[in-house]
């Protein structure tokens, strides 16, 4: 799959609730088991099956988190992502990282390669929106 980066930086297509990632019950279990492991969430194996965020109507797709406070802005701003903004980060988004960040210390030490792989590293924003604006040179205003 190409890569896919949601407007707050998370990265769809490392994502195992994309949909192109999952496929059956198996993997909707092992997403939400993952999930609660990691974040304390308590999604159920059935509503594990995200299209992305990326559309700007609300139309045609669906996603976990509803209620995001990135996605609206980022469409308000009429930008791809976080990383074009020139508030970047902003504090609705440095709440959003620092959680992952979080998670990330907590389990150091204690999570395989392959967990950290499914679990973690596709929700590093932090490092995805700073890797883009790198490249695109985005300035504060």
């Amino acid at each position: 799959m190409a890569e896919m980066i949601a407007r707050c930086g998370f990265q769809c297509h490392l994502c195992l609730a994309f949909r192109e990632n999952n496929k059956n019950h198996a993997d909707w279990v092992r997403v939400a088991s993952g999930w609660s492991k990691y974040f304390g969430l308590d999604v159920p194996p059935e509503k594990i099956r995200c299209n992305g965020c990326l559309p700007d109507d609300n139309g045609g797709f669906d996603f976990p988190d509803q209620n995001c406070p990135i996605r609206p802005c980022v469409i308000e701003r009429g930008l791809e992502n976080c990383a074009y903004c020139e508030d970047y980060p902003c504090e609705k988004l440095e709440v959003r990282m620092s959680g992952v960040e979080e998670v990330t210390k907590r389990f150091l030490g204690s999570i395989t390669q392959e967990e950290y792989g499914d679990f973690i590293a596709p929700y590093d924003a932090r490092k995805t929106l700073d890797g883009i604006r790198k490249k695109v040179r985005v300035r504060k205003g």
